[in-house]
């Protein structure tokens, strides 16, 4: 379970293609991250979380106010597990501060001690065990987007399900919703 941004469709196609293309380029040979699957992830609360901490999951999006923010994503590097995936190096401040708000609120909740400790946000574009592990970081043609929602997602054997998702709107959504 993790809580993480979303892109729109366009975007997501265009991740995909430049998935395509570095798996092409750098002779991979691992799954691909399916367009409709495309997110950054943001903060990981590990696996298998009972109900209760789904519920309080779902409250803190509520508590989160942000208005859309753009990100660049310019780094392609390998991360844990075999993956291959775009981070941001240009410290957007919109998103620095969107990604501040909500882990404050996660680190003053119950959903604290799953936090994993592992996860910086990132773009995954494919995993493969064998060939990623190899690749050092570098610096790509950037992709400027806009991230408009966020969503807590859960993960089960490849399929995604969103439980929750927010957008930013710029208003408090904890009292627009009462």
């Amino acid at each position: 379970m993790f809580y993480a941004a979303l892109f729109e469709a366009p975007v997501n196609a265009m991740l995909t293609r430049e998935a395509e293309h570095y798996c092409r380029d750098l002779e991979l040979s691992g799954r691909l991250t399916p367009a409709e699957q495309m997110h950054m992830s943001l903060i990981g609360l590990g696996n298998g979380k009972p109900q209760a901490l789904m519920s309080i999951a779902r409250h803190i999006g509520l508590l989160v106010q942000a208005k859309p923010f753009d990100v660049c994503l310019d780094r392609l590097s390998a991360f844990g597990g075999g993956a291959l995936v775009l981070r941001s190096s240009d410290h957007s401040p919109a998103f620095q501060a969107f990604w501040r708000q909500l882990s404050a609120v996660v680190d003053d909740s119950p959903l604290q001690p799953f936090v994993t400790n592992s996860v910086e946000p990132h773009v995954t574009l494919l995993r493969d065990r064998v060939g990623v592990p190899k690749l050092r970081e570098r610096a790509v043609e950037p992709i400027c987007l806009t991230v408009r929602s966020f969503a807590l997602i859960r993960s089960h054997q490849g399929k995604y399900e969103r439980p929750a998702t927010w957008q930013l709107n710029g208003q408090d959504d904890a009292l627009a919703a009462m």
